[in-house]
């Protein structure tokens, strides 16, 4: 008796939507640019993060699934994170940003990532 096998590529998980994302991040309706900006789907755990150029536009290398996240900075990477002598380098935050925006926990930014293109600000308000 011979017994055959049919395979199906549509067992594979269905991609979801996704979009680009880029924009800018102003500080009091200043462009800010002393760090990088992190989105954080906090129940997906989907993420993206990019450096913030000089005049506080962004852009995200890879498209984001769709959906709702939590926008929040993180001090600019400076290369490998390490100094010559092999130790840790030590970072630090920009105190003129209130330090709400500093974690995804207490950030009160959220940002509706849409299918296609995505054009964002991202403001920064000082208390």
């Amino acid at each position: 008796m011979m017994f055959i096998v049919a395979l199906s590529a549509g067992c594979s998980e269905t991609s979801r939507p996704t979009g680009e994302v880029q924009g800018r991040v102003l500080l009091d309706d200043t462009p800010y640019s002393n760090a990088e900006v992190f989105f954080m789907n906090l129940t997906s755990g989907d993420h993206g993060k990019a450096p913030i150029q000089t005049d506080g536009t962004f852009r995200i290398g890879k498209e984001l699934p769709v959906g709702e996240y939590t926008v929040y900075l993180a001090p600019k990477s400076t290369g490998s994170g390490e100094k010559d002598d092999g130790q840790p380098q030590a970072v630090t935050m920009d105190t003129s940003v209130p330090d709400k925006y500093w974690n995804e926990a207490s950030s009160d930014i959220k940002i509706e990532v849409k299918e296609g293109k995505n054009d964002v600000v991202v403001k920064l308000v000082k208390e």
